[in-house]
């Protein structure tokens, strides 16, 4: 079966479209996963400094 050229063209940007409507939705969803990643991290307890009580341990004793 032989396609015209309007076929093709048709075909095309048909495919063009679905395919930035896919990386629009992925784009979308590496935000999502971002902002939740990034609400975790504030989640956690911060690390104490080096010179805080317990930040060093004497092994030659």
């Amino acid at each position: 079966m032989e396609m015209s050229i309007a076929q093709l063209a048709t075909a095309q940007k048909a495919a063009e479209t679905g395919t930035a409507v896919s990386i629009a939705v992925l784009k979308q969803a590496q935000d999502v996963v971002g902002a939740q990643a990034q609400a975790l991290l504030e989640t956690l307890p911060q690390a104490p400094s080096i010179g805080a009580v317990g930040g060093t341990v004497d092994v030659s004793a």
